[in-house]
């Protein structure tokens, strides 16, 4: 059991870690997250009955914990509109506004980033199936297998998903 852990882990482990990483939008949460993946995936390995394939399982059960990391952290986030001082001003208040026209945003690598972002703040299954759908490049049915959801739902996440991001870009860009 111990070689085939060592050969899964390091088949999977870049690629976990990557979904890690697009989910949760920095490197310690990613390492954090895929860690606990790998725990998972080794107290379960005699679990896994094969009617799946090893990738599909694996990346169940990264699907599983970024979205319970995702759904931990959401807990936390404070509103930029949320007043934290007594005086009431808001976070949005106090950030200048040095916004760049939108040649120069595209050209600084900072539309990217903001995609990345905006594709965390979506619902976490919305985000999920975006992600493994655009980076991962997996299908509707591979995505359905590992999200444990019907191909139909997968393909609502992902328009619904798109269309959210869509508003959400606008408004940066008109911004």
């Amino acid at each position: 059991m111990a070689e085939d852990f060592r050969i899964l882990l390091a088949t999977y482990q870049d690629r976990v870690y990557n979904q890690a990483y697009r989910m949760l939008g920095n490197p310690e949460d990613a390492e954090e997250t895929t860690q606990d993946i790998f725990m998972k995936i080794y107290k379960s390995m005699d679990d896994f009955r094969g009617e799946s394939a090893v990738s599909t399982w694996i990346y169940r059960i990264t699907a599983n914990e970024c979205i319970s990391h995702l759904r931990k952290k959401q807990l936390n986030i404070k509103s930029f509109d949320e007043p934290f001082e007594p005086e009431g001003k808001t976070l949005a208040d106090v950030i200048p506004d040095d916004a760049l026209d939108p040649e120069e945003l595209l050209l600084s690598g900072e539309v990217t980033e903001k995609i990345r972002d905006e594709v965390r703040r979506l619902p976490a299954n919305w985000a999920m199936a975006i992600s493994l759908y655009h980076f991962d490049d997996l299908s509707y049915d591979e995505i359905a297998e590992i999200m444990n959801i019907p191909k139909a739902t997968v393909a609502t996440y992902i328009s619904r998903g798109r269309k959210q991001l869509a508003d959400q870009l606008l408004s940066f860009m008109n911004n």
